[in-house]
């Protein structure tokens, strides 16, 4: 089994509202870290957008994934992918949320290390369709990930 080892950036390049509030910890397992890496080279191969159900638990300081489903897509290309697929077969209680991967091949050919406005959408989405915050992950290499709980829970002292 390959060891990967894993950055994950929580809030980074939010409004100063956001970052003020407190996310957990992120806490991969070894098969997550591997599943991670694999859908990174799948998209970076497939030079398309790929999304995966992220498996696992959060709680009030930490976030634990465990395992995740690839899923397939009607569509998907460089910049987009389909979420409606994503919002439906992610939720919980088998799931807490998703990760897809941030490949370009158009104006740019470095990844985005963050979430799009649209990502954000889908993200607002997520939350409405299944009634709770969730656990989602922007992938942009083989191993870092910008990974955040939307809406963020409460900063310290906030009710």
């Amino acid at each position: 089994m390959r060891r990967v080892e894993w950055l994950l950036w929580l809030a980074a390049g939010l409004p100063a509202a956001l970052s003020a509030q407190a996310q957990p910890v992120w806490v991969l397992s070894q098969v997550a870290k591997n599943g991670f890496a694999d859908l990174w080279e799948a998209s970076n191969r497939e030079r398309r957008e790929l999304v995966a159900c992220l498996g696992g638990s959060r709680g009030e300081d930490s976030v634990r994934v465990l395992a995740l489903r690839p899923l397939e897509l009607e569509q998907s290309d460089s910049l987009t992918a389909e979420a409606l697929g994503s919002i439906e077969r992610c939720g919980p209680p088998d799931w807490i949320g998703t990760i897809h991967t941030h490949i370009r091949s158009t104006d740019d050919e470095r990844p985005a290390p963050r979430f799009s406005p649209s990502d954000r959408v889908v993200m607002s989405e997520w939350v409405a369709r299944w009634g709770s915050p969730g656990a989602f992950c922007v992938l942009y290499s083989d191993r870092a990930a910008q990974c955040e709980v939307y809406p963020p829970p409460p900063a310290p002292g906030e009710p």
